[in-house]
């Protein structure tokens, strides 16, 4: 079983009884895929879409949409989120919102709306694939909308030829490992990464995928996982405190995860209540997956090795050039991610370039300032940010674990803050110690795992949690 290019989908030959997806245990066929993407053409193509947006919290329905969108010769727009506000920020991008509950999204009375239907009927002898021809994947236009840290919506536009390209890349060097379950999902489809490893990789192998996407680990563990693969994030990967282990057997065959690195401590907890490493993506919106890890109890802190076809250097500031076969055109990418290039062509993250703030003349790396919180006794996780003001001062948001929260207690936030400052300053000098402290619950997360500093921040607003 190897990748059919995405394009050539419905001229493949595919059997109409191969399985696309599992919902409910019920299997979504091959032949009632290419139905309900001939009849999205069909209609899209009636109303004339040149730009359509796609929003669904059904994969299936999600792929029908995006296929039919594409077959129509519209280009598919995907929206970072279904948010009132984030749609009428991209009101210009798009002419109909293709959705498949219109009823339940929040969307101004402006938008025109196609319903995503599915299991129409389907004439005898008659599988739809029949009546779809092959894409052009060169002109078969995706755009995907990325805030990264900063919040400022961003345009990348990817043909369908880059994710065919990085899709066999995927399926050669992991093809065999996947087996032929459905391959579940924690992370939203409408990311590159989700979409990717959940959707299409799955789609273009002829491997059903589960159509549906578990936010709750109780939900997740209680399917059968076994010789499965499971797509997640840092954001879930985290959460896995106090979760029983799998039973010996029900491990799933291969745990991939992408979004941020994952601290050893997390990967050795993921490891022992999952019952296997997980397999780290490096990757970008725009570049796609870039390099691979999986660390070990005896290689914390691994090198990232780039994938089969990629070419990863570092320019004079220690940013990351990538030289991608599914990069935009082919150009390298420059990207804000500070590495260190080692001998064998594998990388150290150092964290971005843009989180280099300038601190009473001082640079302060935020990225490694937030690992030293994170390594003192009581914290659990960590964020620095830089407020603004009449002067820019430097802040930490910090989660506890069980020790802090007793210390938290005992000592109240002023003078836990204060603890925390006297530790750090052993390492650096004041230019890098906070001077606004916050204890939350929870830090912020994007459904990937990405942490925003316009949200870290939001905590330091009157009433957002415990502060000196």
């Amino acid at each position: 079983m190897t990748a059919t290019p995405l394009g050539r989908l419905f001229v493949s030959g595919r059997e109409p009884g191969t399985p696309v997806a599992m919902r409910d245990g019920v299997a979504l066929s091959f032949g009632r895929f290419a139905a309900d993407v001939a009849h999205t053409a069909g209609v899209a193509r009636a109303a004339c879409v040149a730009r359509g947006a796609v929003l669904s919290a059904d994969p299936y329905r999600f792929l029908v949409g995006l296929f039919g969108l594409m077959h129509a010769g519209a280009t598919v727009v995907l929206p970072p989120d279904a948010l009132p506000g984030t749609l009428a920020s991209l009101r210009d991008q798009f002419d109909v919102l293709l959705y498949d509950e219109p009823a339940s999204l929040p969307v101004p009375a402006q938008f025109a709306v196609l319903l995503i239907q599915e299991g129409l009927p389907i004439q005898e002898g008659q599988h739809g694939a029949a009546t779809i021809g092959a894409l052009d994947p060169a002109t078969a236009m995706l755009e995907f909308f990325t805030s990264g840290s900063t919040g400022t919506a961003k345009r990348i536009a990817k043909p369908l030829t880059m994710l065919d390209r990085e899709i066999a890349t995927l399926d050669a060097l992991w093809g065999t490992t996947t087996g032929r379950r459905p391959v579940l999902a924690t992370v939203p489809h409408r990311h590159i990464f989700g979409l990717t490893f959940h959707l299409l990789w799955p789609l273009a192998r002829g491997q059903p995928f589960a159509s549906h996407v578990d936010e709750l680990w109780e939900s997740v563990l209680a399917r059968d996982l076994a010789d499965s693969v499971l797509v997640t994030s840092p954001a879930h990967l985290t959460r896995l405190g106090g979760l029983p282990r799998l039973p010996p057997g029900h491990s799933p065959a291969r745990v991939f995860t992408a979004g941020a690195p994952l601290r050893a401590a997390q990967v050795r907890e993921v490891a022992d209540v999952l019952g296997v490493p997980p397999t780290e993506i490096f990757g970008s919106t725009e570049t796609g997956a870039i390099a691979t890890r999986t660390q070990t109890q005896h290689a914390a802190d691994a090198p990232w090795t780039p994938l089969p076809g990629i070419h990863v250097g570092a320019d004079d500031a220690g940013c990351m050039i990538v030289r991608s076969p599914y990069g935009p055109d082919g150009a390298p990418f420059v990207s804000a991610d500070r590495i260190e290039m080692m001998p064998d062509g594998g990388f150290h993250f150092l964290g971005r370039a843009d989180r280099i703030a300038k601190i009473e003349g001082k640079r302060v790396n935020l990225a490694r300032l937030e690992q030293e919180l994170a390594a003192l006794p009581g914290v659990r996780d960590a964020s620095a940010v830089v407020l603004a003001g009449s002067t820019e001062r430097l802040a930490a948001a910090i989660v506890l674990n069980d020790e802090g929260r007793s210390r938290l207690d005992v000592l109240g936030a002023f003078r836990l803050s204060r603890e925390l400052r006297r530790q750090l300053s052993r390492e650096f000098e004041s230019a890098w110690l906070p001077k606004s402290w916050r204890f939350a619950d929870e830090l912020p997360l994007g459904a990937m795992g990405k942490r925003r500093d316009a949200d870290v921040r939001a905590l330091f607003s009157p009433g957002s949690g415990r502060t000196p």
